[in-house]
């Protein structure tokens, strides 16, 4: 081997040690570069799921962090709007349909204008006898209104309701010894033996309303209602008036029935303003009702020589159109919405009138009886009498909304 040889081969021996450290170098760093991206990759995977854990949870307000109790829900808008509630609470809006059922106590006095039922007379001096017609004064009585409403979105909305009011009122008088009592139809000396009078009146009245509405504006603090649908009524009077001598011995009496039941278009606007979580609600609804009026008057009279006499004045059933107007005021309060729904308690003073409702048939002109005290009622005339029924008193209703 030469020189030339030699030196060739310590060459490669010196390039070959000098590489080799440095390929394992490379293979190293390439391992190390691999596991660094496999830590990477586990980080950004670990990160997103904690992402997506804190967007379910509902965040707390610093205050809370170290509280067990739950942070308060905010206060419902004054909004009569389920949405407008809870976008001011924060919390996602309810997409479906919500119902809602409610219920009223009411105090309502009813009235009408044919509650005048006897009469007090002075016959002295006997050329100028003056009379006194005693009438009847309902208090107000317990009623109650049951209601349910559908609303498929925020600004429609359809609902029905009844109304019940059932009342009695009773009242008395008495004549001195130079007076006498009697009928608003028999107050000359036919009655000159009776000096006891008391008269009642009892109301029974029934209403329901069916209406589909549209909330202008439902996301405003001030909201306009309009409205339409029907109604219909039943409105009952029975009024009646007894006159008695000393002693019961003689009397003579009278009871008149009225009955009204029809239906009709209503139609009404109501405004509410709302300032926190307070609303003040007006509303003001008119109606026509065509229906079937019915009445009856029935006389008793008893006298010591005849006994027990009975007579009744009838009259057909007519068809009749009754006019209507409802209207009330009222403040409610809304609760914080939560997982059940939103309740509301609104209170306030409604009043209705339904005109020409009470129908009776009176005798005008009853001619002198032969006998003292009367056997009977003799009429010469007669008159169809009409009168408005009403109805007013304040009220509380409890309202219950879900979803």
């Amino acid at each position: 081997m030469n020189g030339f040889t030699k030196l060739a081969l310590l060459a490669c021996l010196g390039l070959a040690v000098t590489i080799a450290p440095r390929a394992a170098v490379a293979d190293a760093v390439s391992a190390r570069l691999d596991a660094l991206e496999r830590e990477n990759a586990a980080l950004r995977a670990r990160l997103i799921r904690l992402e997506t854990s804190k967007a379910a949870r509902p965040q707390l307000h610093p205050a809370h962090l170290n509280s067990a109790a739950p942070p308060a829900v905010p206060r419902a808008p004054a909004a009569d709007s389920m949405a407008a509630a809870y976008r001011h609470a924060g919390e996602p809006r309810p997409v479906a349909p919500r119902f809602e059922l409610s219920g009223s106590l009411s105090f309502l006095q009813p009235g009408a204008g044919n509650l005048e039922y006897g009469t007090l007379t002075n016959p002295l001096p006997l050329v100028t006898p003056h009379w006194n017609n005693q009438s009847l004064k309902p208090n107000f009585a317990p009623s109650f209104t049951l209601g349910a409403r559908y609303m498929p979105s925020e600004a429609n909305d359809i609902q029905l309701n009844w109304t019940h009011l059932n009342s009695t009122a009773n009242d008395s008088f008495f004549a001195s010894p130079t007076e006498m009592v009697g009928p608003p139809y028999l107050i000359g000396p036919e009655s000159a033996l009776y000096k006891n009078g008391s008269g009642t009146v009892k109301t029974r009245f029934d209403a329901v309303n069916l209406d589909v509405g549209h909330t202008f504006c439902a996301d405003c603090a001030f909201q306009m209602r309009a409205f339409g649908g029907v109604t219909a009524a039943r409105i009952g009077q029975t009024l009646s008036g007894l006159f008695e001598s000393p002693g019961g011995a003689a009397s003579s009496g009278y009871t008149n029935n009225s009955l009204f039941t029809g239906a009709g278009p209503r139609l009404g606007l109501k405004g509410q303003y709302g300032i926190g979580d307070f609303q003040f609600i007006g509303e003001v609804a008119a109606a026509a009702l065509v229906g079937t009026s019915q009445s009856r008057i029935d006389y008793t009279t008893l006298s010591p020589a005849f006994g027990l006499s009975n007579q009744y004045l009838a009259s057909p059933d007519a068809t009749r159109v009754v006019p209507s107007i409802d209207a009330r005021l009222a403040t409610a309060y809304t609760f914080a919405p939560n997982s059940l729904g939103l309740f509301k308690v609104e209170a306030g003073y409604k009043a209705a009138v339904y005109f020409d409702a009470v129908n009776a048939y009176a005798v005008t002109q009853v001619p002198t009886g032969l006998t003292l005290p009367p056997v009977g009622i003799y009429l010469a005339t007669q008159q169809h009498l009409l009168s408005n029924y009403t109805n007013h008193g304040p009220y509380v209703t409890a309202s219950w909304a879900f979803w």
